[in-house]
């Protein structure tokens, strides 16, 4: 009897890794590591879709999902969160497509160019995401959404980077940045 309750002991000791969850938003600097910062409130759901805009004569497409659990790291520990995954195609006046991400897949350990993600959300219920940027990282910057009814957010949009870098950017790739340049373009739930 006594080696049943040895076993059971370290049973739970070694299964008692429980992960933490927390909610979105919380900072992950002093968080645990493995914690995992959950859409408890449901603050990303109202942006997933297919949304659509005109900008330029550009029609920009978007399809937003949301991915449970992503994992990721920072401050040298491992966390997982709920985020918006944004896939985009832009095409120009004549429905030529300039550019797209509809097919592509973002594995968390996979590169990044032209990913968008969402960091978290803002108080007053703003979403905060980050654009990868396409090739050399031109176009890295901050998007932000605004909800502004169950039909329709806005889209701000604030590159870091622009141009590229001459000496390890090789000149034959094409580094046009196809996303809206704006504030306050108004998407519309397809």
């Amino acid at each position: 009897m006594r080696n049943v309750w040895i076993i059971f002991g370290f049973l739970v000791v070694f299964s008692c890794k429980a992960q933490q969850v927390l909610p979105l938003n919380t900072s992950d600097y002093s968080s645990p590591t493995n914690s995992y910062f959950k859409d408890l409130d449901n603050e990303l759901s109202p942006y997933i879709g297919t949304w659509k805009s005109i900008f330029q004569n550009k029609t920009i497409i978007l399809n937003i999902t949301k991915e449970i659990k992503r994992p990721y790291s920072e401050w040298g520990k491992s966390f997982f969160s709920d985020v918006l995954i944004v896939k985009y195609e832009i095409k120009d006046s004549n429905g030529n497509i300039l550019q797209t991400t509809l097919n592509n897949t973002y594995h968390p350990n996979a590169a990044i160019k032209n990913l968008i993600l969402s960091l978290g959300t803002k108080a007053d219920g703003q979403i905060d995401l980050l654009y990868a940027g396409g090739n050399c990282s031109v176009g890295i910057g901050d998007i932000i959404f605004k909800k502004l009814s169950s039909t329709q957010f806005s889209w701000n949009y604030y590159p870091g980077t622009t141009t590229r870098n001459d000496i390890t950017c090789p000149p034959d790739k094409d580094y046009t940045i196809y996303l809206p340049e704006t504030e306050n373009l108004i998407f519309t739930k397809q």
